[in-house]
């Protein structure tokens, strides 16, 4: 018929739109996987640097009555510290000789205190109270200075006390990001406040 049209498509033209559109698909696909594998994706870090062990200056104050507070010196350990009260500080003085079994070293745990004021400048700073509780296996300790907690302690045999870097916790790691042990100072037992009661 005059003036109309027919129109035939070329069954080639016809898979033009599909391949493009296939190939669109594909890129997208691919570009979403990429990111999806960018962010959940599981990097395999390398491994934290394990902590520098130390030997530090610390006071011991034992259940034993005929044996007086003192200072002492300890070596840090990395075991047990991880599923342990002080995980943050990756290595911690070694008091398994003095708690005997392995249960008085997994049953510690830690308290805080600040020493501010003192008459002593070098004792001013913050302090690690370690203690274990497993009176199953460890004396009765009451031995404890009242005046740093106001108010008497027990402990299951002998507790220890630590310097750490900084005056609060959050200041107390060093550069390697464990913790930044200190000496107490040679003089800290003159302190008033660590005097105890003899008759405990």
């Amino acid at each position: 018929m005059e003036g109309a049209t027919a129109e035939f498509t070329d069954p080639a033209q016809q898979r033009i739109l599909p391949a493009q559109f296939d190939g669109v698909m594909a890129s997208f696909l691919n570009d979403s996987l990429r990111f999806i594998a960018s962010v959940f994706s599981l990097h395999v870090d390398d491994p934290p640097t394990p902590p520098t062990l130390v030997t530090i200056r610390g006071i011991r104050f034992p259940s034993d009555p005929s044996i007086e507070p003192h200072l002492l010196t300890i070596t840090t350990t990395t075991h047990g510290v991880e599923t342990g009260p002080d995980a943050c500080w990756g290595h911690i003085p070694d008091l398994r000789p003095y708690w005997k079994t392995e249960q008085g070293w997994q049953w510690r745990d830690i308290e805080t205190f600040r020493l501010e004021n003192q008459p002593l400048a070098s004792c001013n700073g913050l302090y690690i109270l370690f203690y274990s509780f497993d009176l199953d296996n460890l004396p009765k300790n009451e031995r404890f200075p009242e005046a740093i907690f106001g108010r008497t302690r027990c402990f299951a045999g002998d507790a220890f006390v630590f310097k750490i870097q900084g005056n609060e916790i959050g200041e107390d790691l060093g550069e390697d990001g464990w913790a930044a042990w200190q000496n107490v100072s040679k003089d800290i037992l003159n302190l008033d406040i660590m005097k105890f009661s003899q008759s405990s």
